[in-house]
């Protein structure tokens, strides 16, 4: 995540539609805990949740993650 959220293409998106929390993955909060179980193949840092205002899972990743791939994510999510 560290090569993807600050990409010229992918901050702007961040900034403008989503709002990021960062949780300690060995201490995180039970909300948090709720929203991981639903990823699936979690099993390699980092993990990315995406939830909308109401706390409602919508998806998220496991592990490195290609740029282009995450700033296609970020695109849909806006779109819904």
């Amino acid at each position: 995540m560290q090569g993807a959220v600050p990409h010229p293409e992918i901050a702007p998106l961040l900034q403008q539609h989503f709002v990021a929390l960062a949780s300690d993955c060995d201490d995180a909060e039970y909300e948090v805990e709720v929203l991981a179980g639903q990823l699936e193949d979690a099993y390699m840092l980092p993990f990315v949740l995406f939830a909308d205002a109401d706390g409602r899972f919508l998806g998220g990743n496991s592990g490195a993650i290609n740029p282009l791939y995450f700033k296609r994510t970020l695109e849909k999510l806006v779109q819904k």
